[in-house]
């Protein structure tokens, strides 16, 4: 059964208790503007924020892969660092009309926690360490080309997958965005939350939260225009013994008009 809250801000500790949200920074793509020319490139930063969308942290550049997605592949793209920002920028270029689709992989990373709090390394790496934990971070962003977003339910092979089942480009304010949440290729429930950039400076806040159908489906009330975060989140067992647990994280950006 899906659950439904909006409020004018949901804050950390209601996520925390309703989602179980923990500290890390969100990966977030920020295409740099709402549609794209067949052929032109269009840049996109990459932020690593609390606050929805000002990017806090930079990121290991070798963890950090983006790609666009390209007749029915994923083609990876270079991407400079800006140390003052905080973000790693690309360009995206797109061949033909349709959904244009960008695509992040924050590879996973193992942190622990210590006496001293949360530190990056296995248990057998920290000595006193207690639980570990290896989060894996995957982002997509959906941008209209050539006039055109077919194909944006595209699903893409990402680990724990956010797709679209609502035209981006269609919704309007005061409709509805169905997203699918898919873990390896199925549906998967889940908690998923959202806002729209600029929405508050307050960290960790969001303004929508819900949670899928039996059939893995999201709905979310759009209530603004502009650039719109979905967000979700999934705790699993740990795949090896290195772990106690894998964390993985899914964020999905459009413009709302």
């Amino acid at each position: 059964m899906r659950k439904v809250f909006a409020c004018g801000c949901l804050t950390f500790g209601l996520v925390l208790a309703l989602a179980g949200v923990g500290v890390a920074h969100e990966t977030i793509i920020k295409p740099g503007a709402p549609e794209a020319a067949v052929g032109k490139s269009l840049p996109f930063g990459i932020h690593s924020a609390h606050v929805f969308i000002v990017s806090e942290e930079l990121e290991t550049a070798a963890d950090v892969k983006a790609f666009v997605w390209s007749d029915g592949k994923a083609v990876e793209t270079p991407l400079t660092a800006d140390e003052k920002a905080f973000v790693f920028n690309g360009e995206a270029a797109f061949s033909k009309p349709g959904a244009g689709l960008i695509l992040v992989h924050r590879l996973p990373q193992v942190w622990s926690m210590t006496p001293e709090g949360m530190k990056k390394g296995t248990k057998k790496e920290l000595p006193g360490a207690t639980k570990s934990t290896s989060y894996e971070k995957f982002a997509k962003a959906v941008v209209p080309v050539g006039g055109s977003t077919a194909g944006f339910d595209t699903v893409v092979g990402q680990k724990l997958e956010l797709v679209p089942l609502t035209d981006p480009a269609a919704v309007k304010v005061g409709g509805e965005m169905d997203v699918k949440v898919l873990l390896n290729g199925q549906a998967t429930p889940a908690t998923v939350l959202a806002t729209y950039d600029g929405f508050t400076k307050n960290p960790n806040t969001y303004a929508y939260y819900t949670e899928t159908d039996d059939t893995g489906v999201a709905r979310i009330k759009i209530t603004h225009p502009g650039l719109w975060l979905v967000r979700t989140e999934l705790k699993l067992p740990g795949a090896s013994g290195s772990v106690d647990q894998e964390g993985l994280r899914s964020t999905l950006t459009f413009f709302v008009k």
